[in-house]
């Protein structure tokens, strides 16, 4: 192989990566509305919240793990089963038959969400504090994955959605894509920071 032709594959490949990317983003999305449509048992969601994300055992993680042909890599399986986990904690529980809210908000950034926990009118401490932000975005592996479990708790606790296309990127990326693993990162603790320094002006006017 020539170096143009290596440079094309490469090029090629990269592409091929990011625009897988973008798809699994999506799927996060889908997996968040599918989890409120009314044939979605609330077994089901019930079997996900309550699933260990290290051993995956429920059976609606198989299925809905089946039906995008996302099964195969192992690795992949245990990010995806965290990411379902996530967004099962995350729908809101309603009794509330026909909610159509779910876990993904488009327009709320992880790191806004992270601050305001629930709270439009958050005064300048954030729900999720400095000091659990730095550990979250400081760790890797098992402690990352233990530290997002616990912070998707918190969230559901605030009936606060964010956008799953980003926190799926963020989780997909670790030890996958180094580059977009950072920049995923860095977009979280600065929406975080953006939402204290918006809180305080409006705590000072």
């Amino acid at each position: 192989m020539t170096t143009a032709q290596s440079v094309e594959a490469q090029v090629a490949q990269e592409t091929q990566d990011a625009e897988e990317l973008q798809d699994w983003g999506s799927v996060a999305v889908s997996f968040a509305r599918q989890m409120t449509f009314p044939n979605f048992s609330r077994g089901d969601l019930a079997g996900l919240r309550r699933m260990d994300p290290d051993e995956p055992g429920a059976a609606a993680y198989w299925r809905l793990m089946a039906e995008k042909n996302l099964l195969g890599s192992a690795a992949l399986e245990l990010k995806w089963a965290l990411i379902l986990h996530g967004i099962a904690l995350m729908t809101p529980r309603a009794g509330d038959e026909g909610d159509s809210r779910t876990a993904h908000e488009g327009y709320m950034p992880v790191g806004r969400a992270l601050f305001l926990g629930g709270d439009a009118n958050r005064p300048e401490r954030g729900y999720y504090a400095e000091s659990r932000l730095n550990r979250l975005l400081t760790a890797r592996g098992p402690m990352l994955r233990s530290l997002l479990a616990r912070m998707f708790r918190m969230m559901a606790a605030a009936d606060q959605p964010f956008n799953w296309r980003e926190m799926a990127r963020f989780i997909l990326n670790e030890d996958y894509d180094e580059e977009r693993f950072e920049m995923a990162r860095r977009r979280i603790a600065s929406e975080y920071y953006q939402a204290e320094r918006r809180s305080a002006r409006t705590e000072t006017n």
